[in-house]
């Protein structure tokens, strides 16, 4: 199975871009970015095997369809400082 960068900035085609952030038993959770940002709920969640999930549901999605933008999210702040320009 495709692993993901922690921290990894990915876009799921027509949907829009996601930060990944690893769970365990290499599953995922995918936040917008600015849900990310500021502590905000997960978006999506992976399984074991890679499929993506929207509460509980198979999408139909897999973590192999995630593109990697080749971008990073910066660590949680309170200060909003992972908003701001590298």
């Amino acid at each position: 199975m495709q692993q993901l960068r922690e921290r990894g900035i990915y876009t799921l085609p027509e949907v829009g871009e996601f930060v990944a952030h690893a769970v365990f038993r290499g599953s995922y959770v995918l936040y917008t970015p600015m849900a990310w940002e500021f502590f905000g709920m997960h978006a999506y969640e992976s399984d074991g095997t890679g499929n993506i999930h929207l509460h509980g549901r198979s999408t139909g999605w897999h973590i192999k369809d995630l593109i990697d933008a080749r971008r990073t999210a910066r660590s949680r702040s309170r200060s909003g400082a992972a908003q701001q320009a590298l």
